[in-house]
């Protein structure tokens, strides 16, 4: 016996719970991942033997689900949740301490800068060009959605476009079709004794 195998211990990779972590999943990853940490809490409070302790499996299993909220909350919002719930504490704070109004809590939500176009901003473009505009806001709206999580910033950017686009489509079909939606109606009915083929 005097060989003995000395094989080194295995250190396990450390893993870094942050917003990073999280920032690679799609929001229905992370809410499942609340959801599962939220019912083995659950699960641990129900059970009179055990408890959570601090730095236990279920311990760190509340910071994944603290992390994956923070990170939808800022998808969805473009705030920090931690920074809101703060301002809505102090806010409450000076509510109750110093007798000013009730706040409202409104959370706040980033919007897209830029409005709808409205149908006036079209009328000088030609059939080509409306057809361009069209073809354009759509593409756009197509990249902002094929995002694995867009953001609501990129969720209001594409509804914006989208509204866009169907403007600009609607003006162009319209003005093909005689320019009205009756005359795009009656020059798609058949005539009498036509059949479909």
């Amino acid at each position: 016996m005097s060989k003995v195998l000395d094989i080194p211990p295995q250190v396990l990779p450390m893993e870094c719970i942050d917003e990073n972590l999280y920032e690679k999943n799609n929001d229905a990853a992370l809410l499942l991942k609340c959801f599962e940490v939220v019912k083995d809490v659950l699960d641990v409070i129900a059970e009179p033997e055990y408890s959570i302790e601090d730095g236990d499996d279920t311990h760190i299993d509340l910071y994944r689900a603290y992390y994956a909220l923070k990170v939808l909350f800022r998808r969805r919002t473009g705030h920090d949740a931690a920074q809101v719930a703060k301002d809505h504490f102090e806010a409450m704070g000076r509510h109750l301490l110093a007798g000013e109004p009730r706040p409202e809590n409104k959370i706040p939500v980033l919007v897209y800068p830029a409005e709808c176009l409205p149908d006036e901003a079209f009328d000088g473009l030609t059939n080509q060009a409306l057809a361009c505009s069209a073809f354009n806001y759509s593409d756009r709206v197509r990249r902002l959605l094929n995002d694995h999580s867009p953001t609501g910033l990129s969720l209001d950017e594409a509804r914006t476009f989208s509204i866009d686009s169907t403007t600009a489509l609607r003006l162009l079909v319209l003005r093909l079709s005689g320019g009205s939606v009756e005359a795009m109606g009656s020059s798609l009915g058949r005539k009498a004794g036509e059949t479909l083929q």
